[in-house]
Parts: structure tokens; sequence; C-alpha cells
């Protein structure tokens, strides 16, 4: 077993010692980083909820129209098959 000397036990001290303060110090900018990282994410939410809601109103339009569709579908069929029925 190799014992330090008194200097590489100070200096080993110290280095941890400055290892902690950087430590320490760097736990501010991570809770920045986690606190705007938060307001990215509730501003995507905001911004899907507005999504939702415009196709919700968006919607009940678009279903009035594909029924619309629908019909001229089905009335475009009832004439042919008149006319089919007509010329047989």
């Amino acid at each position: 077993m190799q014992t330090k000397s008194r200097y590489e036990v100070v200096a080993d001290l110290e280095e941890q010692k400055r290892n902690l303060i950087r430590e320490r110090d760097s736990l501010d900018k991570v809770l920045l980083s986690k606190k705007k990282e938060l307001k990215e994410l509730k501003r995507e939410i905001e911004d899907k909820e507005e999504e939702i809601t415009e196709f919700e109103s968006s919607m009940e339009d678009s279903k009035k129209t594909i029924q619309t569709l629908i019909e001229s579908v089905d009335e475009s069929l009832n004439r042919f098959s008149e006319i089919r029925e007509n010329k047989s």
C-alpha cells in the first residue's frame, strides 16, 4: 500500500472541492434547462389543444359537406337506375 504525501492529499482534496463546486454551480443550469423544457412542452400542449378545437369546429362542416356529396351520389345512382330501367 502506497502512502500519499501531505501535498498529494491536499491536492486531491482541492481537486475534490473544485469538482464539488462545479457540480453545485451546474445545478442552477440544470434547473433552468428543465424549466425551459417544461415551458416548451406546455406550449406544445396549448398548440395541440388549439389544433383539436379548430378541427372540431371544421369537422361538423366537413360532415355536412360529405353528407351532401353522399346524397348527390345516391341521386346519380337512382337516375342511372331509372335510365337503365327505361331502356329495358
